[in-house]
C-alpha cells in the first residue's frame, strides 16, 4: 500500500431541502426571503482520508448516507459543504444497471458506459471481445437491456468496471445479484484489484467486510461514527444493530470473560513440547490468479457419496468422497493434489491436499496416464447456499511446489442445510451431552489427577 493519498474529504456534507407541501417551493422561489422549506442532512461532517491501495468497507443501516458518499465522490452529487479531492480514474458499481439506457442493446451500452469511464474509442473495440467474455450473456449482448434479468445487468455493469483500468473501485451491493460462477468470477477479480489499486465496497454482509477490507467506516443517519480497524468498527456496529433490535442498550456487552493470560502461556509452552517442530506443508497461494504451467489436466472435480454416484446437492454432516480426476501429458515425479471450497464471498471454508499422506514416498505417475485423488470425510454443516470447488494440481517439493493445472468454477456445492449453523461452517457433530461434573466447584478445571485425589481425601 502506498502513502500517496487518492481520496481527502474534509467535513463533507450533503443537504436537501424538504417541503411539506407542493406549493411551498413555488412561494420560496416568489417570495425571496421567506424559507419554506427545512434542511436535510443526508450526510455531514465526514472526513475520511484513504491512500492508494487500501481497501475501505462502508457500513450502516439503510439511510445512513452509503450511497450518498460513494455518488459524492464520484462526482455525480454536489457537496454542500466540506471539501473533496480524488486522484485517479474511479469506476462504480453504485446500483443494479446504472448508467444503462434500457432501450440501448448490452453492445451499445458496453460503448457507452466504457466512454463515460474515460476509455477512447480504439481501447473500447480492443477490450470488447475480453468485456463481453467476461460479462458471459452470450446472444443477449444483442438484446435490449430492458430484457436483461438482474443476473445479466450485474454480468454486464461489472464485466465494463473490470476492463477500464481504473484506479479507484467502488462496488455498492452489486454481488448480491448473479449465480455462483458470476460471484466466483467477481470476487477473485476483487481479490486481484486490491494488489493494484484502492477499493471501496459498500454491503450489509460484515462477513464479506471483515473479508476483504483493510479498514472500515461505519455511517448512522449520516454521521461518522466510527473508522478504522475492520474487525473492531464491524463489532460495534453489529453490536449497535444488537442495541436496537432488543432495546437493551444497557445490557449488551461485546464480548465475554478472559482466560488468565497465565493459562494462555502455558497451554502455548505445552503445546511447544508436545510438537517441537511444525510439520512441513505444501506452500502455495489459493487465491493466484495463473491457471498453471501445464504438463498434465484436471479433467474434472466433485462431490459424491461413498463409492457412489455424483452429489450435487447435500444437507451437511454426510459421508462424502470429494475425487478429482486428472491425465499427466509428461512424466509427474511428485505430483499434488489439493483442493479448496469457497462460499459466494470466495472465502477458502476448508482445504486439504495429498502432500502429507505421499511426503515419504513419491509417487511418479508416467506421460499419458490417468490418475485419481479422493479425499474421504464428513461434510460439515453449511449455511444454505452455493459453494466452488477449486482444484490444483502440483509437481515438486512442498517449498517450491509447480502449479500444473488449476480448475475452477465447473464444480458447484448446492447446500439446503437441515441444521441450524452459525458462522462460516458448523461441526458435524456425531453426539452433544450435558453432564454436571461432581467435583467441588473449588477445584480448577484443568486440575490434574492428583489434585482431585488430595481434595476427595480431604472431603472424606
Amino acid at each position: 500500500m502506498s502513502s500517496e493519498c487518492v481520496i481527502r474529504a474534509r467535513g463533507l456534507g450533503k443537504s436537501y431541502r424538504l417541503y411539506r407541501r407542493p406549493g411551498d417551493r413555488l412561494k420560496e422561489a416568489v417570495l425571496r426571503g421567506r424559507r419554506y422549506h427545512e434542511d436535510f442532512w443526508a450526510l455531514r461532517g465526514v472526513d475520511l482520508s484513504i491512500g492508494r491501495g487500501e481497501t475501505i468497507g462502508v457500513i450502516g443501516r439503510n439511510g445512513s448516507g452509503k450511497s450518498t458518499l460513494l455518488q459524492l465522490l464520484c462526482g455525480t452529487l454536489q457537496a454542500s459543504e466540506g471539501e473533496l479531492e480524488v486522484r485517479g480514474r474511479i469506476a462504480a458499481l453504485l446500483e443494479l444497471g446504472a448508467g444503462f439506457n434500457p432501450e440501448f442493446t448490452g453492445r451499445e451500452n458496453v460503448w457507452v458506459s466504457a466512454s463515460v469511464l474515460g476509455l477512447r474509442n480504439e481501447e473500447i473495440r480492443a477490450r470488447f471481445d475480453a468485456i463481453a467474455a467476461f460479462a458471459g450473456i452470450g446472444e443477449f449482448m444483442e438484446q435490449p437491456v430492458k430484457h436483461y434479468s438482474s443476473g445479466m445487468y450485474a454480468r454486464l455493469a461489472f464485466a465494463v468496471c473490470a476492463h477500464v483500468d481504473a484506479d479507484i473501485l467502488i462496488v455498492d451491493e452489486i454481488l448480491a445479484v448473479g449465480d455462483a460462477a458470476f460471484q466466483q468470477k467477481c470476487m477473485r477479480y476483487l481479490h486481484e484489484f486490491r494488489r493494484r489499486g484502492t477499493l471501496l465496497f459498500v454491503s450489509h454482509d460484515t462477513g464479506a467486510v471483515v473479508n476483504l477490507c483493510d479498514r472500515a467506516l461505519w455511517l448512522d443517519q449520516g454521521i461518522a461514527r466510527a473508522e478504522g480497524d475492520t474487525k473492531e468498527v464491524c463489532k460495534r456496529y453489529m453490536a449497535s444493530l444488537s442495541e436496537q433490535a432488543t432495546d437493551q442498550a444497557a445490557g449488551f456487552r461485546i464480548g465475554g470473560r478472559r482466560s488468565p493470560e497465565i493459562r494462555a502461556e502455558k497451554l502455548v509452552s505445552e503445546r511447544q513440547s508436545l510438537f517441537p517442530k511444525p510439520l512441513e506443508q505444501l506452500e502455495y497461494d489459493p487465491d493466484t490468479i495463473s491457471n498453471g504451467a501445464g504438463g498434465a489436466m484436471i479433467e474434472n472435480v466433485g462431490f459424491y457419496a461413498p463409492g457412489g454416484p455424483s452429489m450435487s446437492v447435500a444437507s451437511g454432516g454426510e459421508d462424502v468422497e470429494l475425487r478429482v480426476y486428472c491425465r499427466a501429458e509428461r512424466v509427474l515425479v511428485h505430483p499434488t493434489l489439493a483442493f479448496l471450497l469457497r462460499d459466494r464471498l470466495g472465502q477458502v471454508l476448508f482445504c486439504d491436499d495429498t502432500f502429507l499422506a505421499y511426503r515419504a514416498s513419491s509417487l511418479s505417475v508416467p506421460a499419458g496416464r490417468r490418475f485419481v485423488s479422493v479425499f474421504r470425510f464428513y461434510l460439515p454443516y453449511l449455511p444454505t447456499g452455493e459453494y466452488a470447488l477449486d482444484a490444483m494440481l502440483f509437481d515438486g517439493t512442498s517449498s517450491a511446489p509447480e502449479l500444473l493445472h488449476r480448475l475452477r468454477d465447473k464444480s458447484f456445492l448446492s447446500v439446503q442445510s437441515s441444521h441450524i449453523s452459525g458462522g462460516l461452517i458448523n461441526v458435524a457433530a456425531r453426539s452433544t451431552t450435558l453432564t454436571v461434573d461432581q467435583s467441588p466447584a473449588e477445584m480448577p478445571i484443568d486440575a490434574s489427577e492428583d489434585d482431585l485425589s488430595m481434595l476427595r481425601q480431604q472431603v472424606r
